[in-house]
């Protein structure tokens, strides 16, 4: 996790010494380890809960969970239902689960409020910054030889771009994450002494925060765990939202003020231009690649709320501004810009005579009453802009909205370059006001730029209809059906020629015509919301450049791409980035090739000078970790960036990559800085990356830890960045055995998953994939559109984890790597008969990687997560899912065959890390990962049991059979939450 600590440190325990209840489960975490602080926590909390059961009237609860915890399968497998007669009724087996999941959630909490108090609790000697800081990138940078105007250069270059993403990866309701939130933070407040006590809190009363974490536990046990119904495109939005508001709108400035203030601190007297190089994205809405119900008006509306949100949060901010900005003419005055200002304001904006003579003498809270009005005269425009067809009067930004959010940035800087000149400089640099400012500059009138993301297919099925439309091709020609060439030559003809292909109103079926919306969508966006609302349009599975094309087109329809007359001659404006998405194996090995055949392209060279010769690529990582396993996609995408990087520096154009990282290590996921800090040399400071699921409620549930969280990314960006500590090239000796293992291990991973013909029917009874689409945390289809009878070709990448992750195999996280490593340390042992001397033999291949791992950043940073996936996993509680499968023969077969590759790769993982035991380097999360164990086992078995009582129990068949089937879907999201994880 990003924001994991780097130390233990102990803290006060909590004050309160009321008699303790019976716990659910009675956690040892000291055994595991864990600081006094963290197990206070986790044992106060586990008392708590079993005191929420005892007093809900379900103590009986208690004991069951114990018993199941305790118990141990043996030979004859009697089944659970009858050893626990309880459980044969659904009502109890659904609260079992709650209740273990329960728990779970609230270990989660325990263990991010331990995170932020190891974070602030740690102080370095002499003052030394923090470890993955802003500061201490900035003294690293210095001290390297950075220069002043070499560090301005450096911060001009830099562009950091979280994207949240609505994938399928967040099991829980808003309303269960809002009391998880309460929970950590009266935990938080329970530790500070008295003396920290806020003047608005309550005198500490003995008991207190007990009372009120037991009165959380009970809101939590009465709240469904389950949304009544499917998660909508709608809902998702307003999730997303929720993080923006709750935490990212203001930690945003908490980092830009901590830049500042390392900056003045290292270069005094250097006055630094601070550029925007933060800002958010977001999928959210915009990403209809496989789903139906992201429709033209969905995105319309997200647009719409995305601006209305930050507008309500300005109104905010300006309100309380204007109380705490009143200074007096009569004490100071102002500059005469301002001056200027608030009479053209006059002229513009009438005001009340009253408040006009109230607010005579106090010319910034009347400048902010002025903004007020702007913002309230923008804010309510939104209602004239609810359909995006419309067109007419209400489309007319008329006086005194702003227009444009520079506007508002322009009357902000006034009142600050006033503050500044004349005595006030504190007020206009810190504080509410500054963070203010700093927000209008990050977020706009856009708050997060939307994405729009399409698959490649759906643009050529539309161009089907428009090139038949315009007469384009001979009868009975489809342009779908050309070879490749044919189609680049077409399309680049079409994008040289100024005219439209299609008449406004040209009758188009409704699927064409919905693809062809989407750009009316976007054009109305920039015009009427921001600029910024929209700026890249995402193509999915991109295979060729005309994949491109065809989206420049489509885009070119719309008004999007336009040709003007210039003295110099026709010249291209173009509104979009357009972002190939390359996703599989196949694809990453070709997409240079791609690239060169777009930078070649007369039209597609015309779309790059009108943008400046930007050009961003995004990363898959999960489909192609799906198509080739963990060893192979990281070393493809690793090895993709470097040959992007130079086709693209060879083509005089700017990259900028979009890593479509997961949550979990089988989809990209990890700690995210350590990922930059291994990206190849040729890194420019230009990066975005996906946000999902559970990962965006991790980092961005509580400030702090969002805080951590990006002050560790724009560490790693500066120094990765930076010429005076760019990482240098890996030897030749080194890629050279990456290609080996890569395809060693690829190899090996195909062997079980796309040419064992069995493994399909291993796969669905093993995990409980059948079953992840019924839970209701999406609005997206499980398998893409029109595949649900393929099977794994068809399977979406992030149900594809979220199922090995619950029967705990976690074979996308390191299945391959054992056969790799192997043959690469040990050739003796891996070619097929070694003597006993040799199948052990540390020899040079070892030697190598175990210097690749410490030299290497991105070698151990790869080893170092699959070691992660290997602790996390659990062959003992994988075996009773092979159980389930049908026939015996086949589960066990297997099993054992992924148990022999989990043995080997551990084996060698530990040889090359030279470790005793998996991660030794990381004693926190090896703690944390054996306290869950004995708590997880007891709810997987009851899940199988679920799963056979519904398969072939009968429980479907029962009148009761809804209840059950709520049972089985609870402990979907239990293991998730016992997990940390799901896709």
């Amino acid at each position: 996790m990003d924001a994991a600590p780097d130390s233990l440190s102990p803290a006060p325990a909590l004050r309160e010494s009321a008699p303790m209840p019976t716990p659910f489960l009675s956690l040892d975490p000291r055994a595991c380890g864990l600081s006094d602080p963290l197990s206070d926590d986790i044992e106060r909390l586990d008392q708590l809960l079993g005191a929420a059961l005892e007093a809900q009237g379900d103590s009986a609860l208690i004991g069951l969970a114990r018993r199941l915890r305790d118990h141990e399968p043996d030979d004859d497998l009697t089944p659970l239902w009858d050893r626990y007669p309880e459980l044969q009724q659904p009502e109890t087996a659904q609260a079992l689960v709650r209740a273990f999941t329960l728990l779970f959630q609230l270990l989660n909490m325990a263990e991010q409020k331990e995170i932020v108090r190891v974070n602030r609790s740690r102080r370095p000697a002499h003052d030394a910054p923090r470890p993955e800081s802003i500061p201490e990138a900035v003294e690293r940078l210095a001290s390297a030889g950075l220069s002043a105007d070499g560090m301005q250069a450096l911060l001009n270059r830099l562009d950091v771009r979280p994207t949240l993403t609505a994938h399928p990866t967040e099991a829980r309701r808003r309303a269960i994450l809002d009391k998880l939130r309460a929970v950590a933070e009266q935990l938080v407040e329970a530790d500070l002494p008295a003396a920290d006590a806020r003047l608005d809190q309550p005198l500490d009363t003995p008991g207190r925060a007990q009372a009120e974490l037991s009165r959380l536990l009970v809101e939590l046990w009465q709240t469904d765990e389950l949304r009544a119904t499917p998660l909508t495109v709608a809902n998702e939005v307003r999730n997303a939202l929720y993080f923006f508001e709750r935490t990212i709108v203001g930690v945003v400035p908490w980092l830009y003020h901590d830049l500042r203030v390392a900056l003045e601190r290292v270069y005094p007297g250097h006055e630094f231009v601070m550029p925007v190089f933060l800002g958010y994205r977001s999928w959210v809405g915009g990403d209809r690649d496989g789903n139906p119900n992201v429709t033209p008006e969905v995105t319309w509306r997200t647009l719409l709320q995305h601006k209305e949100r930050i507008l309500d949060i300005y109104l905010r901010s300006v309100t309380e501004l204007q109380r705490e900005l009143s200074l007096s003419a009569r004490l100071g005055s102002v500059s005469d810009a301002l001056a200027a200002s608030l009479q053209a304001d006059r002229e513009a904006i009438a005001l009340p005579p009253d408040t006009l003579l109230r607010y005579a003498q106090e010319p910034y809270a009347l400048k902010l009453l002025y903004i007020q009005q702007r913002l309230q005269a923008a804010r309510a425009h939104m209602t004239a802009l609810a359909d995006f067809r419309a067109e007419g009067p209400g489309f007319v930004i008329r006086p005194p909205a702003y227009a444009r959010s520079s506007e508002f940035v322009a009357d902000l800087a006034l009142i600050q370059e006033s503050l500044r000149a004349h005595g006030a400089a504190p007020l206009a640099d810190e504080g509410r006001f500054a963070d203010l400012a700093c927000r209008a500059r990050a977020f706009g009138f856009h708050l997060a730029t939307l994405d729009v993301r399409q698959h490649s297919d759906e643009h050529a099925i539309a161009l089907d209809e428009v090139m038949e439309a315009a007469g384009v091709l001979p009868p009975e020609t489809r342009y779908s059906e050309l070879p490749e060439a044919e189609k680049t030559r077409i399309l680049t003809h079409e994008l040289l020629n100024p005219r439209p292909l299609l008449p406004r109103e040209c009758a188009l079926s409704s699927d064409a015509r919905r693809t062809l919306d989407v750009f009316e969508v976007i054009r109305h966006a920039r015009r009427y919301l921001s600029p910024s609302a929209v700026m890249s349009y995402v193509i999915s599975m991109t295979h060729g450049a005309s994949d491109v094309l065809e989206t420049l087109l489509l885009a070119r329809e719309s008004g999007l791409l336009r040709w003007r007359m210039t003295d110099a001659g026709p010249a291209l404006e173009s509104d979009l980035d357009i972002v190939p998405l390359f996703e599989t194996i196949e694809d990453l090995a070709d997409c240079q090739e791609i690239m060169k055949a777009l930078f070649a392209n007369r039209a597609y060279r015309a779309h790059l000078d009108a943008r400046g010769r930007f050009q961003e690529v995004m990363l898959g990582y999960s489909d192609s970790n799906k198509d080739g396993g963990y060893l192979a996609a990281n070393w493809s995408l690793q090895d993709t960036q470097l040959r992007l990087a130079q086709v693209c520096e060879r083509a005089g154009v700017t990259l900028r990559f979009f890593h479509g990282r997961g949550g979990t290590v089988g989809r990209g996921g990890g700690r995210a800085n350590r990922a930059i800090l291994s990206q190849p040399g040729t890194f420019s400071g230009k990066i975005r990356f996906t946000e999902q699921g559970e990962i965006i409620s991790f980092r961005y549930g509580l400030a702090p830890i969002a805080h951590r969280h990006l002050e560790q990314i724009v560490n790693a960006v500066l120094i990765s960045a930076a010429e005076v500590t760019r990482t240098r090239q890996p030897k030749p000796a080194w890629t050279a055995l990456m290609s080996e293992m890569a395809q060693t291990s690829r190899e090996r991973y195909r062997d079980l998953v796309y040419r064992d013909p069995e493994f399909w029917d291993f796969y669905t009874q093993a995990t409980p994939i059948s079953y992840i689409s019924r839970l209701p945390i999406t609005s997206r289809p499980t398998f893409r559109p029109g595949r649900q009878r393929v099977g794994l070709e068809g399977l979406r990448a992030i149900p594809w984890v979220f199922a090995w992750v619950q029967s705990r195999y976690g074979v996308p996280g390191w299945y391959g790597v054992g056969a790799a490593l192997e043959a690469a340390a040990f050739p003796a042992a891996a070619s097929g008969d070694p003597s006993p001397d040799e199948e052990r033999r540390p020899g040079e291949g070892l030697a190598r990687l175990r210097e690749m791992y410490r030299e290497w950043p991105f070698f151990r940073t790869v080893m170092d997560n699959a070691q992660l996936e290997l602790a996390r996993a659990s062959l003992d509680t994988a075996a009773e899912y092979a159980a389930r499968v049908r026939p015996e023969a086949l589960g066990q077969r297997l099993h054992a065959q992924i148990a022999e590759e989990y043995e080997r790769t551990r084996r060698c993982v530990l040889a090359v890390t030279e470790q005793a035991e998996l991660m030794e380097g990381a004693p926190v999360i090896r703690r944390t990962v054996e306290l869950r164990n004995p708590a997880l086992k007891p709810l997987s078995r009851l899940q199988v049991a679920l799963l056979d009582g519904w398969e072939r129990g009968g429980l479907q068949e029962r009148a009761d059979a809804d209840e059950w089937r709520t049972a089985l879907l609870l402990s979907l999201a239990g293991v998730a939450a016992a997990m940390q994880s799901t896709g």
